[in-house]
């Protein structure tokens, strides 16, 4: 509030916020105080101070997006404020809210704080609100994102989409003391109602807890609050990772010959069943990476896939044709690449509607060629350390996993051998 003289008299000012000025309908409140005198001025100026500073904060509580702006302000304050001041900080916003709640209560009719009725406004809640935030008791939930996020050593795709359930998730929860486990299971709920797949939602509580951590890690948040562990997922009986089941030989065979028209994707289903590789794997195995007899698997989720696979004499043939045709390097050439560098997506999506077509279920998909192999493996008597290192799997044993320096490709060469198929028909 400022004085201002006109025609020798003496007029208080107060301007108005620009964001209130639509919901008190002017851009600033002025009064004339009816006296030259300024000391007498000032005394009567302090009496409409009070009554619009009372107005504005009712404005500010029909927009609760202003109220934590408000209250982001105070928080600023309390903040950057010298420790000394710290204290006087907090008196303030004290004593803007409980002006808050007085010119509330004023407004719903309830005159005396000993009236039964001021306990159950429903102010209270909003105000406490503001407390917090303006006393950073709760902070915006993306406020150390960016830096999180920067912590990570995952791919970029990964990191894209951690940032995205983060941000979507902030938009419902702005800040950390909006989240409970009360408010995280009806969110969860609400996600799996609307048809997101649990597996999504499991994906998106494992990134948002991965944060959690981060945020009780810098002393954000306490850290006895747990709010996304102990929740109820509940069973829609989509198949996950652990049921999908292994393609027959027989359909396998039969998948690769219904492929026949497009050779891309023919071709990957043949590598896949003479190696057992992933699709990311083969997908991005490069020419350089095939010498005589095997090739080099350089590009995996674990150190475990990491390794050298010899080549079935049945897929030779196939891939001595890949590598003297590739013109882009890849054994695979012509894949269409996503912003991730990833060239396997599009060709996966066509082994989807190929398997579809078919006749298959949600339960078998690419990676069930993977279950196949370890399954031919096993009926053929290949011990499970030797299965495991074509397959790029931890190895079952302590000795072989933390001490042994690998098999020689001539005792993987001969297990890999021992894959066989039934004739197409």
């Amino acid at each position: 509030m400022y004085l201002e003289m006109r025609r020798r008299r003496w007029y208080a000012c107060h301007d108005i916020p620009a964001e209130l000025q639509p919901v008190i309908g002017r851009r600033r409140f002025v009064q004339s105080l009816a006296t030259s005198d300024k000391d007498e001025a000032r005394r009567r100026a302090g009496l409409f101070e009070s009554r619009w500073r009372g107005e504005i904060a009712l404005a500010r509580q029909s927009s609760p997006r202003q109220v934590e702006r408000d209250a982001e302000f105070w928080a600023l304050s309390y903040r950057t404020a010298p420790k000394h001041e710290k204290a006087a900080v907090r008196d303030l916003i004290h004593d803007e809210a409980e002006e808050m709640r007085q010119m509330a209560a004023i407004k719903a009719g309830v005159f005396s704080w000993n009236d039964p009725a001021y306990e159950g406004l429903p102010v209270h809640e909003d105000v406490d609100r503001f407390v917090a935030i303006a006393t950073g008791a709760t902070v915006r939930l993306d406020t150390h994102m960016d830096e999180y996020l920067s912590t990570l050593r995952n791919e970029a795709k990964s990191v894209d989409m951690k940032r995205s359930t983060i941000t979507k998730f902030a938009e419902e929860f702005p800040y950390t003391g909006d989240i409970q486990r009360k408010t995280v299971q009806r969110w969860v709920d609400g996600q799996v109602k609307a048809g997101k797949a649990l597996a999504t939602v499991r994906r998106s509580l494992s990134e948002l807890r991965g944060y959690w951590g981060y945020l009780q890690s810098i002393e954000m948040v306490g850290e006895d609050l747990q709010p996304f562990t102990k929740l109820s997922l509940p069973d829609t009986g989509k198949v996950t990772a652990e049921r999908r089941e292994a393609f027959s030989p027989a359909d396998v065979v039969r998948l690769h010959a219904a492929a026949a028209s497009d050779k891309p994707l023919a071709d990957l289903i043949e590598l896949a069943m003479w190696t057992g590789a992933r699709i990311e794997e083969l997908c991005s195995l490069k020419v350089e990476k095939v010498g005589e007899g095997y090739f080099d698997i350089e590009d995996a989720k674990t150190e475990a896939g990491l390794r050298r696979v010899p080549i079935h004499p049945q897929l030779a043939p196939t891939m001595a044709r890949l590598v003297e045709a590739s013109s882009e390097g890849y054994v695979l050439s012509g894949l269409s690449v996503t912003q991730y560098g990833d060239r396997s997506g599009a060709l996966g999506k066509r082994f989807g509607r190929l398997k579809k077509e078919l006749g298959f279920g949600a339960a078998l998909v690419f990676h069930s060629i993977r279950k196949t192999v370890a399954t031919l493996f096993e009926d053929a008597g290949v011990t499970e350390n030797v299965a495991a290192e074509i397959l790029g799997h931890d190895k079952p044993t302590m000795t072989y996993g933390l001490y042994s320096g690998g098999l020689s490709l001539e005792t993987k060469a001969a297990a890999i051998k021992k894959l066989a198929y039934p004739a197409a028909k």
